[in-house]
């Protein structure tokens, strides 16, 4: 096929098979995005449904670049059917479509990580916790882990080993925070990033009727950066191949980094064991890096007892020797680097554009920044604000938030005095207060404030349904443009 003439023999090989489970070891630089997006491309070109096909990755810019790749083999009409994103963006797709088998709309809304941080924050404040031993963000990442390991608030309550860890951990109330928390989610109809692969799994256990019905959809599923999946994810991808067994996973057990966020390196080191007839391929010329770079890394990485064992090479020169410098003190090394930088300049043997500055911790940018300013070297901060997470545009995105679904919380707090509309802190907090005695939604007490028994003036009433009542004129024209 001319499609394939462009590989080398371990990726044709990769592509071409396609008749069971296959683990595409790739190490770096070797051509392991060409892989994946050839062998959807091969699988259409033998005639493939587009929407019968999964691809997961782990970044929607990953996804972007593959579909774009694709279009361009396949054409654009060809690639907008196939079921390609990330593991989130995919079954929150399919949660929406079956959300009233687990209770909620299909216009749930999703928490980022702002959005679980304030909730959780409210809950610790409203439990009368210690914010300074109960922190948001601890709290949210053992949250997080119970979850990625499809822990309910029930099993985590039942299970000894996580009470006596949180007690270990001076916490030993996450189990009832954890509880809480999912039930003022549930009550704003909306779940957060880890709810969407546990409410995933729940789904296929309770409703084998569902999962039946996405088996027979996906006739071949293809798995980006398979190193870094959880046990949900993992889970998730068994339930749907393990009839048919056409699955692709991509990945490299020696760039597995992310088991702080509860990657399991046994998912791709035990692929043949859940897989037992499943071939293996290796990609193992680096075609990005010199042959010193690639020893170098070869060198460390054959210190781990357990991998799949191969054999990274380069056919690129082989390169300057790689500089190790101790230094001291972080100023030391603001130091170093900007006279490195200034030499480089100097000899012309690099210009600013050509140099990047890798830092481990936000923490060291900026004595790094004050040396580059103290040599006038011109630099650009990368890695900052996204354009969604700035306030102005979070602001107008929970207006859009809680015009598609009132019962969000978290987004009715955030605008409810923005712009400023004389409704303060106190009489938000009245509010939440209200809605949790009465167990309804703070949508519900602002448009009823005297059947709740809301203690505010009749000033401060006025000004509560007024922003109701302007809510409601959006949710209108909404439904008119829908």
């Amino acid at each position: 096929m001319k499609l394939l003439e462009d590989l080398n023999d371990d990726q044709r090989a990769a592509v071409e098979f396609v008749d069971g489970a296959s683990l595409v070891i790739a190490g770096a630089g070797s051509g392991k995005t060409r892989v994946l997006t050839y062998k959807i491309a091969y699988l259409l070109k033998k005639g493939l449904a587009p929407s019968s096909i999964l691809a997961l990755t782990f970044t929607n810019k990953a996804a972007r670049e593959m579909k774009k790749r694709i279009a361009d083999m396949v054409g654009e009409r060809t690639a907008r059917y196939l079921w390609m994103g990330t593991f989130h963006a995919v079954f929150s797709r399919i949660l929406r479509a079956e959300a009233a088998h687990i209770g909620f709309s299909s216009h749930f809304t999703i928490y980022d990580s702002s959005d679980s941080g304030s909730l959780l924050k409210s809950i610790i404040k409203e439990m009368k916790l210690d914010d300074k031993q109960y922190r948001p963000g601890l709290v949210h990442s053992r949250i997080s882990a119970a979850k990625n390991n499809l822990i309910t608030p029930a099993a985590y309550s039942g299970s000894t080993d996580l009470l006596k860890s949180d007690n270990n951990a001076r916490v030993p109330r996450i189990h009832e925070i954890y509880h809480v928390y999912t039930e003022r989610c549930r009550m704003a109809d909306a779940m957060d990033f880890d709810d969407l692969l546990l409410q995933t799994n729940i789904l296929f256990r309770d409703h084998p009727e569902v999962l039946n019905k996405y088996r027979e959809h996906f006739q071949y599923i293809l798995v980006d950066e398979y190193q870094d999946t959880n046990y949900a994810q993992y889970l998730i991808v068994k339930k749907l191949s393990e009839q048919h067994q056409r699955i692709c996973v991509v990945g490299d057990d020696a760039q597995s980094i992310y088991s702080f966020r509860g990657a399991n390196i046994d998912n791709i080191l035990q692929f043949k064991n859940n897989y037992s007839s499943a071939q293996v391929f290796k990609l193992e010329q680096n075609y990005r890096s010199t042959q010193t770079i690639v020893n170098a890394a070869n060198s460390l990485i054959d210190k781990n007892a357990h991998q799949i064992r191969k054999k990274v090479f380069s056919e690129k020169a082989k390169g300057q020797k790689i500089k190790v410098l101790q230094v001291y003190s972080d100023i030391e090394e603001g130091q170093v680097i900007a006279n490195h930088i200034a030499d480089f300049k100097h000899l012309d043997e690099y210009d600013y554009q050509d140099i990047a500055v890798l830092y481990r911790t936000n923490a060291q940018s900026r004595v790094m920044e004050d040396q580059l300013r103290k040599n006038y070297i011109p630099y650009r901060i990368y890695g900052g604000l996204s354009f969604y997470q700035r306030k102005e545009i979070k602001d107008v995105i929970a207006y859009g938030r809680l015009i598609v679904n009132p019962n969000d919380e978290e987004a009715l707090k955030r605008i409810i005095n923005y712009p400023a509309r004389g409704i303060g802190d106190t009489t938000l907090n009245k509010l939440l207060e209200c809605a949790a005695l009465h167990a309804v939604s703070a949508w519900e007490v602002l448009n009823q404030p005297l059947q709740y028994n809301l203690a505010v003036n009749a000033g401060t009433a006025k000004k509560l349904t007024g922003f109701a009542d302007m809510m409601k004129v959006f949710m209108a024209q909404a439904e008119v443009l829908n």
